[in-house]
């Protein structure tokens, strides 16, 4: 498997380390109208890390599976 290195010289990807690193609650939709909300740990090339408030290990979601992303403050 090939790796791939994050590009950080995409807007996309300086935002979402942003929300990382300020810990901004996000709440993210899926085509099927499904939607989590929580903090993004980390990111990668491939998958998101979401955290929901509740939960003490992140859900990871496949960077081509999701629709939207945006803040809840």
């Amino acid at each position: 498997m090939e790796t791939q290195n994050l590009d950080t010289s995409l807007p996309g990807v300086r935002l979402l380390q942003n929300w990382v690193r300020q810990r901004t609650p996000l709440r993210i939709r899926f085509p099927g109208g499904e939607q989590l909300e929580g903090c993004l740990d980390w990111q990668d090339p491939e998958f998101l890390a979401l955290r929901p408030a509740s939960a003490q290990q992140p859900v990871l979601i496949r960077r081509s599976a999701l629709e939207t992303i945006q803040p809840l403050e």
